[in-house]
């Protein structure tokens, strides 16, 4: 058991492992030529040394790390090619100098916005046609990130990995300067919002007798503008 959780003072050890399917995609997509990174720590960690990557492991748990470092000492698993970043990921990704990298998990901190800023730090480093796996996809973060990339042009869906885990293939360039126009998820989560809010300003137009300026923009509206 890796992970501790409980009271102040008490605590249990449990295990936060992925499933045993995205367990053997990673085992299936990463040799030892694989340079990787994951947002948090536990028996992916573990997989990654085995399988000798050049893996980055940003984790703020100190003891979980010395807990990793101990399991797998006791099995003579080395660790020689894991960089472990004791720290918040918010704080390590934005000057984080790393080589390409051949997949990514981002599994860390699940509150909001840690899932998206892991994400928004570590695509620009993804290789194009590799992948990215997005665990814990039952939490509200980690579905919005899930469906946001879905519906985006340059990600590919390839697995949902027992209703937990989102494996995608980036399949081009990502740029981040997209305004939300660009971005279907964006778009199409808005419109309903756009209405609303133009009925309520035109509720209270009426209410405030601009009935012109309220007419003006009925009529701009009717002609695209």
């Amino acid at each position: 058991k890796l992970h501790r959780i409980g009271k102040v003072g008490v605590h249990v050890p449990i295990s936060y492992d992925l499933s045993d399917q995205a367990l053997h995609l990673i085992d299936r997509n990463v040799d030892q030529n694989s340079h990787t990174l994951e947002t948090g720590a536990g028996i992916s960690t573990i997989l990654f040394a085995i399988k000798h990557a050049h893996h980055t492991c940003i984790v703020p748990d100190g003891d979980l790390v010395d807990r990793i470092r101990e399991y797998c000492q006791r099995r003579r698993i080395s660790v020689e090619r894991i960089d472990f970043h004791i720290e918040k990921s918010e704080n390590i990704l934005p000057g984080l100098i790393s080589d390409q990298l051949d997949l990514v998990l981002i599994d860390g901190q699940h509150a909001f916005p840690a899932p998206f800023i892991d994400w928004y730090y570590t695509a620009r480093k993804l290789k194009i046609g590799v992948m990215l796996l997005i665990d814990d996809i039952q939490l509200w973060t980690g579905r919005v990130l899930k469906d946001f990339l879905n519906e985006e042009p340059e990600w590919r869906l390839i697995k949902e990995l027992s209703g937990r885990t989102a494996a995608f293939i980036k399949e081009k360039d990502y740029s981040q300067e997209k305004w939300w126009g660009q971005q279907p998820y964006i778009v199409r989560k808005s419109r309903r919002l756009i209405r609303a809010s133009e009925l309520r300003q035109a509720f209270a137009m009426l209410a405030q007798g601009k009935v012109r300026p309220l007419k003006s923009k009925i009529m701009a509206r009717m002609r695209g503008e």
